[in-house]
Parts: structure tokens; C-alpha cells; sequence
């Protein structure tokens, strides 16, 4: 049997419009992240495909992305799963700092830079959990406050997703129920799954970026394999977008209209 899988990063937020590092920070999308969103769900159905159940994270970027795609499929009523195992990649002391800024605090040593933003193993400076002020009350039902991150590398964002993605996601409601799962997340999620689906070396995925409100479609056996290659729903502005994230920090944004 084959299960499809709909993985997507949010539309353009205001600080993806500012070129900030946003990590767990609460920020809300643009009129054009809005539109991202909407035109998500149109692909999702011209697609003809049909999500039986939504993940979000807890960040609102994430949550409108989906709530507006569901409006645009008329399922406004699917049952609407929100975890932190989804929300961004956290950058520690990086959250809220523009990225060129960060880029020439660095001396513009760009493979400093991307180490940093793209490496598997690239960890930026840690915060101070008690100064954190991203981890507020939507966390407060853990009670395990230490598990909560104070800035991770990719294989970390790894580490608390995949556990949760492979028996949650994959096997319970994909496998077991046959659901055609959509999860709405960020570029650092969209990434970790990229790599953990298709098998991509620790060293590869570096070169992997992820564009906003690009519906990517993956459809997997029984044993959770690949069935044939992942694909984007719009293919041509999914490779547009990839390359405008890809060179984010390295110059100074310009100012655009939203």
C-alpha cells in the first residue's frame, strides 16, 4: 500500500521578510506569507490529494500556514495536532539578530557562517534558559523543563523530532491507519525529514534549503521506504525559492514591499 506524506514550511513570516533568525521565536506571517498559504492549498488540491490529519508546531507561523491551507480544502474541522517536536530549529543567542549582521560579527567568513546555519553538527552560542523568553506558557505542560533547547544544531532538531515523527507520524497514523498526514513546520523540520526520508549523508544536507509555502510530497511503503523520488507540488517556485534562502546573511536585504 502506499501512504503520501505532505510536508511543507510555512508561508514568508515578517522576520523571513527581514532576513532574521526567528528559531522559536512567535512570528507572524506577511500578506505575501498569507499568500503562500493560500496558494499551498490550491496545489494540495489540484494535486487531488486529501490530508486526514494535520501537525503544526506550537509557533504561529506554522499554525496560520495550516489553518488557512484546510480553509482552502474545505476541511477547517481536521483534527489539528500541535507538538514542539515540530517548532523551528532553536538559535539560541542568534534568535531575533538579523543574519547579515551575524554574517559580519563573524568577520564574513562565510563558511563560518554557513557552518553555523547549514552544518549538521553547527550549534550557535547557547542562551541562558532563564533569559529565554520564546519558552513561555504553550510549554508549560511539559514537565521537563530540560528538555526544552537553548540552541541546536541540526542533528539535535533530529534528535527530539525523529523519535516522534517515526512512531507518531510514520508508523501509528500513516501505516497503521492509512491517514494521509500533512505537517505544516519550519525550514530546519523540513530539512531533518528530507534527510532522514531520502537517506542523505550528515555531510550532504548542508547543501539542502527549503523555500516557504512549497507543498513537497513523499509516498512510502508499508515499511516507511521510499516508493519513488520526493517532489515539490510547483517544482519551478520551489527552485526559485531554494535559491533565495540559500544565500540569505551574505548581503544586506533590501527593502521590498510586502
Amino acid at each position: 500500500m502506499i501512504h503520501k506524506l505532505i510536508i511543507l514550511r510555512h508561508g514568508e513570516s515578517q522576520w523571513n521578510h527581514e532576513n532574521k533568525f526567528c528559531g522559536w521565536i512567535d512570528i507572524p506571517l506577511t500578506k505575501k506569507g498569507i499568500h503562500e498559504a493560500t496558494y499551498a492549498g490550491e496545489l494540495i488540491s489540484k494535486a487531488n490529494l486529501s490530508p486526514d490529519i494535520l501537525y503544526t508546531s506550537k509557533l504561529m507561523r506554522s499554525i496560520e500556514t495550516g489553518q488557512i491551507i484546510l480553509d482552502v480544502l474545505h476541511k477547517s474541522w481536521l483534527d489539528h495536532i500541535k507538538t514542539w517536536r515540530l517548532n523551528e530549529r532553536h538559535y539560541g543567542l542568534y534568535q531575533g539578530r538579523d543574519k547579515h549582521e551575524v554574517y559580519l560579527e563573524l568577520g564574513q567568513d562565510k563558511e563560518k557562517f554557513q557552518y553555523i546555519r547549514r552544518n549538521y553538527n553547527g550549534v550557535p552560542p547557547l542562551i541562558d534558559s532563564s533569559k529565554d523568553s520564546s519558552i513561555d506558557e504553550r510549554y508549560n505542560n511539559i514537565l521537563n523543563k530540560n528538555i526544552l533547547p537553548n540552541g541546536e544544531s541540526l542533528k539535535m532538531v533530529m534528535d527530539r523530532l525523529i523519535p516522534f515523527f517515526k512512531y507518531e507520524i510514520l508508523d501509528k497514523q500513516m501505516i497503521q491507519l492509512n491517514k494521509t498526514v500533512l505537517i505544516v513546520t519550519h525550514g530546519s523540520i523540513v530539512r531533518s525529514l528530507i534527510k532522514y526520508l531520502n537517506n542523505i549523508s550528515d555531510e550532504d544536507i548542508s547543501k539542502i534549503n527549503v523555500p516557504t509555502g512549497i507543498p513537497l510530497v513523499f509516498e512510502l511503503n508499508d515499511k516507511g521506504e521510499l516508493v519513488k523520488p520526493s517532489y515539490y507540488l510547483d517544482k519551478e517556485k520551489a527552485e526559485l525559492g531554494i535559491e533565495k534562502v540559500k544565500n540569505e546573511g551574505l548581503k544586506k536585504k533590501e527593502s521590498e514591499k510586502l
